[in-house]
């Protein structure tokens, strides 16, 4: 693993809410490995519940026994990266809305943003003024990465900085210019961080969400890193608000 940059004076902290375990793993591992060496980090995993083990239909009996080893995976990474843990138990939408069944109702809906902001509030209320918080940009449209996303936006405001990193491996099928228009709508500006030289690292710190890892989403990671690196390198891409 690529050795952290010295702390500088004064340096904020970093929290990564991560709708799912595995989230910042796939989507904001290089902003995560450049945290700063003598600043902990924190991993606040939000939807922590599943019982999704990518086959239809869905067995809600087992969703103990998916929700500890998930669990489990998200101890391990955390430790080996040595950050702070928080699981909030939300359900996700495996638990909520399976593929089959009803749509959560709006009433539903609204129910469940108003307690994952309040969760979310009780998280921040520890934090600093300028703590840099890391969300997903929700390209993807998955209910739980815009809760996630949508609920952090409110809280800060115009406090700290908040980074936007790309839903993987949703991203890699999407457009490119669809992924640009998309967060420029929101009033962001991209930057791209180059790991060629941690790709290793990351694949060994996916490699700790084994269970949550499909054949073909090693692979899609890959081609939107390289994608990012106009083949040349490896990229990750996370968005700011433009100046």
């Amino acid at each position: 693993m690529a050795e952290k940059a010295p702390k500088e004076e004064g340096s904020p902290e970093h929290i990564f809410f991560s709708p799912h375990p595995d989230d910042v793993a796939l989507g904001a591992y290089a902003s995560l490995l450049n945290v700063p060496r003598d600043i902990v980090p924190t991993l606040v995993t939000v939807f922590s519940q599943s019982c999704w083990e990518f086959v239809l239909p869905v067995d809600p009996s087992r969703a103990l026994a998916v929700t500890s080893l998930r669990m489990g995976e998200d101890r391990r990474f955390a430790r080996a990266h040595g950050a702070n843990l928080v699981h909030l138990g939300f359900r996700d939408t495996s638990l909520r809305a399976p593929p089959g069944a009803p749509p959560e109702s709006e009433a539903a809906q609204a129910a469940l943003a108003v307690r994952v902001r309040e969760a979310l509030g009780d998280v921040l209320a520890h934090a600093s003024d300028d703590a840099v918080c890391y969300v997903p940009l929700g390209i993807s449209s998955h209910a739980d990465h815009l809760l996630v996303r949508d609920a952090v936006r409110a809280l800060r405001g115009d406090r700290g900085r908040i980074v936007y990193y790309e839903d993987l491996p949703y991203s890699a099928h999407h457009p490119d210019d669809e992924i640009v228009d998309y967060a420029w709508a929101l009033g962001l500006s991209p930057r791209c961080l180059d790991v060629t030289a941690q790709w290793s690292a990351k694949l060994r710190g996916l490699s700790f969400y084994a269970s949550q890892l499909e054949p073909r989403t090693l692979p899609a990671v890959e081609a939107h890193a390289r994608r990012l690196g106009a083949g040349r390198k490896l990229c990750e891409r996370v968005w700011t608000v433009a100046s």
